[in-house]
């Protein structure tokens, strides 16, 4: 699958030649989760293969089993650099130091959480007021040491932080509890608008709280208002097919000074999707 790849978003971005790109290609990066089962196989095929496409930057989801000066070596080997990686929440309540010193290894220029289910959680479950407070009591205690190290620190948006809470939702109690001048937000795009909110709305709203995205696309028609983290394979579509307007958010992202645009793709043809999203935010 993987051998395609290259010939793949070379084709489709080739076929966008001479438009103006939306965002530089130095703002860009690949998010590696969207070809963990490639990389589980061959993961210094995949890596090149994704560097013969044009991409330079990724955004680690770990280090594939590699102790982290191997993950560095296979990154350099394939020519790509890691901007940034999402750490667990674990991790950051207990081994902040092992963060920091990965992050220096591998290149790291930030680091954050993306997920705050707990183990054995169902696919219908979401999250209640205990992992929100857990995750700000870990990120209060973090951020000092993580800040000093020059690491940039953020959160990752996953839908169900807009479940109820009281008055307000589970979001306006997680960034009463962040420190705005430590943690910034990473929207993820699909996740927003599955919990059924406006992501051009939310940027507007949340200004310069947002300086990450994950850019990936909703199939027209799926099912909105739902608060799990979870999605069927099928409702995950290349960015520009489906129900997100980018001329937009794009503009909001602008202004709301949006400095990373982190390609996902979660659906069972991520290869084939991620030539299309990356040929639309480089050519569009």
């Amino acid at each position: 699958m993987m051998a395609g790849l290259a010939l793949l978003l070379g084709t489709a971005t080739a076929a966008m030649a001479g438009a103006r790109p939306p965002v530089p290609d130095a703002n860009i990066a690949v998010q590696l989760f969207s070809l963990h089962k490639d990389l589980a196989r061959d993961p210094a095929g995949t890596l090149k293969a994704l560097r013969a496409s044009g991409v330079t930057q990724v955004e680690a989801f770990n280090t594939l089993g590699l102790e982290p000066a191997a993950f560095k070596a296979l990154l350099d080997q394939a020519g790509l650099t890691a901007s940034g990686s999402h750490v667990g929440i674990k991790d950051l309540r207990d081994n902040v130091q092992g963060i920091i010193e990965t992050a220096k290894i591998v290149g790291y220029r930030y680091v954050g959480v993306a997920w705050l289910k707990p183990p054995g959680a169902g696919a219908n479950q979401g999250i209640g007021p205990a992992e929100v407070d857990a995750a700000i009591a870990a990120y209060r205690s973090a951020c000092p040491a993580l800040k000093a190290a020059g690491l940039r620190v953020m959160y990752h948006l996953h839908g169900y932080e807009f479940a109820a809470d009281g008055a307000g939702t589970l979001l306006d109690r997680l960034l009463a509890g962040l420190d705005p001048a430590c943690v910034e937000l990473q929207m993820d795009v699909f996740w927003v608008l599955k919990a059924g909110v406006d992501p051009v709305t939310l940027l507007e709203k949340l200004g310069g709280r947002v300086k990450l995205l994950h850019v990936k696309d909703m199939r027209p028609g799926a099912s909105t208002g739902e608060y799990t983290g979870s999605a069927p394979p099928g409702d995950f579509a290349p960015v520009g097919q489906g129900s997100v307007d980018w001329t937009a958010l794009l503009a909001a992202a602008r202004k709301a000074g949006v400095d990373w645009y982190v390609l996902e793709d979660e659906s069972p043809t991520p290869t084939a999707h991620l030539a299309l999203s990356l040929a639309w935010l480089q050519g569009r």
